[in-house]
């Protein structure tokens, strides 16, 4: 059986969050932020990053065109290495994107699966994300349809910076970004021809990960190397993790005028999946019982991917250029559970060109872009039935990283799952007197969607077809740089979302063939904002924005088809109303201050029946702050705290506030939480070799709170999965 792996999520447990006293929290960061500056005379210097860097130097790749910050008509942030560097684990982004407003990212597990939602936009995907482009060094990590299914590929002690634009970008990227775009690139290999480097970090419940790099450059070639594995024992019973990574990354520049990038990564995850369990189960078992379903089933999660890609930049003349760019993704994904053996081996190869045509003097220059993108997706799913409840052996001894099945004769699936999409696109944007930048971009996007269904039944019952989705899409924004301090910027634009194939492919009528009902998410809406500097010393950025959204997507399950199944439909429309902060102060050269905020007022306006109800998974609130302390030249003291306000979790009017559960009432909404993190890091250098060595403690007063929350079927209802409390990790990176 050919192996695959997709992550079904499934999970989520209620605990009592024990909130932090905030009198405690409030006086440390007082202390950290106010106080220690005092120690420091030294005058502030730049550093390099958007917070304390000039909006005419920071560059951003996201949106398809080199442009300035102060050009963009959107809502950006931009995470550079140091900050990376401060993470404790350095395996996922939960870590690597904390200081993000707008952003929030479940991780329940504690290794490297996580949910990610901009704007609220892909919060009731099951497993992976949709709505929100990714790039990985220029290449997508999005289905045809939009659907990211990880970032397993990943290695984030590899990333050199992240930018995140947030807002409706499909007119550039398709129905993956209504959302925003995550951008990924990681390092380059450094000036010397061999420069070596090792790391290891270890820590809490059996964590482990440790890698080697090779980078250089040679003549007119730049290369890096890179290896890590890591591993975990998990928080909850049945959670233990395991993954290698291996990417390579090539850069040709035979001249001036041509630049050719080769990458290669292959990525093998495993995942022992202990599933959310209900609230009942918690209070009675406690926050690290797994489902339990999840040992006597052996459920668990097997991603093996290999991508390679090629990238090229030429320069016709002074004002003219085009670029190409072309990948190959091939993918083994397996999942068990207590529904079947899922195999879903998966190819995945794309395409890219966009020409680029600049015209004009000082005064007055348009930037006209041209562009097309291909990507082709075949699934060959099989899944397997195994044994009941009554038959299965529940006294099974659980063993890490087993790939034990229990696999009968029954195939409840045999499908191909053919997706082809194409997008044709138009950037144009107009500079004026080097303050006003006006942007329209224009797209059109087709997706084709073909099932064949294998399993031999009658025309009536097969549910095999085509599904074929649509639409043209529109930005249109405005930046004003009236000054150092206060560059203002607007934009407006649709945005659409297509069913992706975890929706299509659960069909509620019959096991396999398509969901024939579920319809697209259509969004228009807009931002506002201003950011700017303050000397050399702050930055910020204020934003905010509106979504109206129709058919929108709800997550159900059926009784009769298990309790772990999703599906998926339309439930009505939306409002999304919302206010973005973010500053980065330096008010002496050895301390660093960040803050986001984001407020959310994401709510159903139909039906009656969910009109006023919350969009689950979306706090009103979430609060992230980090200060960064230097001291004694060497040493850095890094404490960071996150907030977020409570959320529910259903849509469903009759359990929306309340339920019961076997007798019990119990609330739909899962209590808010704080959790305050620190690190201290030393960095030396002997000769050739440099080298840090960290300390790091997550979650230092031990909150309780949860990973992820999702809706259930039957007397639970709801589904909780609890996070981890207090971990040490230490870390160690040299590098010659």
């Amino acid at each position: 059986m050919f192996c695959t792996m997709q992550c079904k999520m499934s999970f989520h447990l209620f605990i009592n969050l024990k909130i932090i006293e905030m009198k405690k929290i409030t006086f440390f960061l007082i202390f950290v932020c106010f106080v220690l500056p005092l120690f420091s005379q030294n005058k502030t210097e730049k550093k390099d990053t958007i917070l304390q860097k000039s909006l005419n130097e920071v560059v951003i790749t996201a949106l398809r065109t080199n442009t300035p910050v102060k050009e963009i008509p959107a809502a950006i942030t931009v995470i550079n290495d140091k900050q990376i560097g401060t993470m404790g684990k350095s395996i996922s982004a939960d870590e690597a994107l904390r200081l993000v407003p707008g952003m929030r990212i479940d991780n329940g597990t504690g290794g490297s699966r996580v949910h990610v939602y901009i704007r609220g936009m892909g919060v009731l995907s099951e497993t992976g994300f949709r709505g929100i482009a990714v790039l990985v060094d220029g290449i997508a990590v999005n289905d045809p349809a939009g659907y990211a299914p990880d970032l397993y590929d990943v290695d984030w002690n590899t990333v050199q910076r992240v930018e995140v634009v947030k807002g409706l970008a499909t007119s550039m990227y398709g129905g993956s970004a209504t959302g925003g775009v995550v951008n990924i690139n990681t390092m380059n290999g450094g000036e010397k021809p061999i420069n070596v480097s090792v790391f290891a970090t270890g820590g809490s419940y059996g964590f482990w990960k440790s890698g080697v790099q090779l980078d250089g450059t040679k003549n007119k070639v730049n290369y890096r190397v890179t290896y890590s594995h890591l591993a975990g024992d998990g928080y909850r019973i049945h959670q233990a993790f395991r993954g290698d990574n291996f990417s390579e990354k090539l850069i040709w520049t035979p001249t001036d005028k041509i630049q050719i990038t080769q990458t290669l990564n292959y990525t093998n995850y495993y995942n022992q999946n202990s599933e959310g369990i209900n609230y009942g189960r918690y209070d009675t078992v406690g926050p690290q019982a797994a489902n339990t379903d999840a040992i006597r089933y052996n459920e668990f999660h097997l991603t093996q991917r290999l991508t390679g890609a090629l990238l090229g930049r030429f320069e016709v003349s002074k004002n003219q250029d085009f670029t190409v760019s072309g990948f190959f993704r091939f993918n083994n994904y397996r999942e068990t559970s207590n529904n079947g053996d899922d195999y879903k081996p998966y190819t995945n190869p794309g395409v890219s060109a966009q020409y680029n045509l600049h015209l004009g003097k000082e005064k007055l220059k348009n930037h006209l872009s041209i562009g097309g993108d291909f990507k082709s997706m075949t699934v060959n799913e099989h899944l397997f039935a195994v044994p009941d409840g009554d038959h299965i052996n529940n006294d099974r001894v659980d063993s890490y990283y087993s790939l034990e099945c229990f696999d009968t004769d029954q195939i409840l699936i045999n499908q191909i799952i053919r997706q082809r999409g194409f997008g044709a696109y138009l950037i144009d944007k107009l500079d004026i007197a080097k303050k006003l930048f006006i942007t329209l971009n224009v797209r059109y996007d087709y997706v084709y969607n073909q099932l064949v269904n294998n399993l031999p039944m009658s025309d009536s019952l097969s549910r095999a077809g085509e599904r074929t989705f649509s639409k043209p899409t529109y930005r249109f924004g405005v930046a004003w740089d009236i000054c150092k301090a206060a560059n203002l910027y607007a934009s407006y634009g649709t945005g659409f979302l297509m069913p992706t194939n975890n929706e299509l492919y659960n069909n509620p009528v019959t096991w396999g063939g398509f969901n024939s009902i579920i319809k697209p998410t259509a969004s228009q809406g807009g931002e506002i904002g201003v950011r700017g500097e303050v000397g050399k010393w702050m930055y910020y950025n204020l934003t905010g924005f509106a979504i109206m959204s129709t058919n929108e997507f709800y997550r159900y399950s059926l009784p009769d088809r298990g309790n772990n199944t999703a599906f998926y439909g339309n439930v009505g429309s939306s409002n999304r109303f919302g206010l973005e902060a973010a500053i980065s102060v330096s008010p002496v050269k050895q301390v660093a201050i960040d803050l986001a905020y984001t407020y959310s007022n994401f709510k159903y306006t139909a039906p009656d029946s969910v009109n006023g109800h919350w969009i689950p998974q979306c706090p009103a609130h979430i609060v992230a702050a980090e200060v960064s302390y230097n001291f004694l030249k060497n040493f850095t003291l890094t404490v960071d705290a996150q907030y977020q306000s409570k959320w529910c979790i259903q849509v469903d009017d009759s359990i929306y506030n309340s339920y019961h559960e076997n007798g019990v009432v119990r609330s739909s909404w899962v209590n808010g939480y704080t959790l305050v993190s620190g690190a201290l890091a030393y960095k030396w250098k002997l000769g050739r070799v440099a080298g840090d060595v960290s300390f790091f403690v997550k979650n230092i007063f031990d909150t309780h709170y949860f990973g992820f929350t999702e809706p259930n079927n039957g007397p639970d209802y709801n589904s909780y999965q609890p996070a981890p409390g207090r971990e040490f990790f230490v870390t160690l990176k040299l590098r010659i």
